[in-house]
């Protein structure tokens, strides 16, 4: 019966560590930590490959020794006599507290220059970025470029460092775009600081890391690194503020945003610049059309269905503090108009 059983359970083993293998697989994983693709990853990935080697050879000596004393030492048929009882071994408790001391202090050899590495020192050439945190979105300004703020997508030049500043307006997140760097905390009351570069221009995901509420995992963003001439000229659109409508539906819209309170919370620089003191934070939408998700970058803002949904509805993403009342189809169309001129 045991012999059964033991060969029903070794019939599953395999499968099923195939499927546990085979789930960690994904042909498109825009967040993948191994598969770095700037230096500051790449030094982290470095560190770990080697780091996660050891740890499997560990692994595999101390549950190959436990497998080997269970299997040699079971209890066998006809085997009614106690084991002899041993109390203590000098050679074997020095041994397995000293090798593993002396993996340790190895490791460290090669982890703490990485850690001075990605210190908290602003690199030359650098430049600078402040980043806010908030339920459940990111802003970013650029103080040496002028006055540029955006929301959910950070953009930068590809194959220069970028000094990261970061606060927290309510509660502890966590910066993270794993191809460009590991995590860092983002703290109410404190400012962190961070490193990121990339290789080549592209996009490259992220997320909030850090469990921050019902909508921890809608806190999503986008790193967009362009090369030098794009960053120039993503610079030069960003100060280039759109003009307000003056007729048509995107005027109509224009007003609606006003009075249905939309200007109390979310500046538009050069339109509407004074948000309500007790209104709670809510992204610059001056170049709302220039990006391509919103909402914590959970919704595509090229598709006009997911725009009118949220009008609609804010409350369909968890956590949301955007108020805005029942709107008619006819707001909706006008409210669309006038935010699509915000380019």
């Amino acid at each position: 019966m045991k012999v059964l059983q033991s060969r029903r359970l070794l019939r599953w083993l395999g499968p099923a560590t195939m499927v546990l293998v085979l789930g960690a697989c994904a042909g498109d994983a825009p967040q993948d930590a191994l598969d770095p693709a700037g230096p500051y990853a790449r030094s982290v990935h470095n560190l770990f490959v080697p780091v996660f080697w050891v740890a499997v050879a560990v692994f595999v000596l101390v549950q190959g020794a436990i497998v080997f004393a269970v299997i040699k030492f079971r209890r066998k048929d006809g085997d009614d006599a106690w084991p002899e009882q041993t109390h203590g071994n000098t050679r074997l408790e020095v041994g397995w507290t000293i090798l593993p001391a002396l993996v340790l202090a190895v490791m460290a050899v090669f982890t703490v220059p990485v850690i001075f590495e990605l210190d908290d020192k602003r690199p030359d050439e650098s430049i600078l970025v402040e980043v806010t945190g908030q339920q459940y979105w990111w802003a970013f300004s650029y103080p040496e470029h002028g006055d540029i703020v955006t929301a959910n997508e950070l953009h930068i030049p590809a194959g220069r460092p970028v000094f990261l500043e970061m606060t927290s307006e309510d509660v502890v997140h966590s910066f993270w775009s794993p191809r460009l760097n590991g995590k860092r905390d983002v703290t109410p009351g404190r400012v962190h600081t961070w490193t990121i570069e990339a290789d080549e221009p592209g996009v490259y995901s992220g997320q909030c890391a850090e469990f921050c509420g019902a909508s921890h995992a809608n806190m999503r963003l986008k790193v967009v690194a362009h090369d030098e001439a794009g960053f120039d000229a993503w610079v030069e659109s960003q100060h280039q503020l759109p003009e307000a409508p003056t007729d048509g539906l995107a005027a109509e819209g224009f007003e609606l945003f006003e009075t249905r309170g939309c200007a109390a919370c979310h500046d538009v620089r050069g339109q509407y610049e004074v948000v309500s003191e007790t209104s709670p934070p809510a992204p610059d939408l001056t170049h709302l059309f220039t990006r391509d998700c919103f909402a914590g970058c959970i919704y595509d803002l090229n598709d006009r269905n997911e725009v009118e949904a949220w009008l609609r509805d804010p409350q369909r993403k968890a956590g949301s503090l955007m108020v805005i009342g029942e709107l008619s189809e006819a707001d909706i169309d006008a409210l669309y108009a006038y935010l699509e001129t915000l380019r």
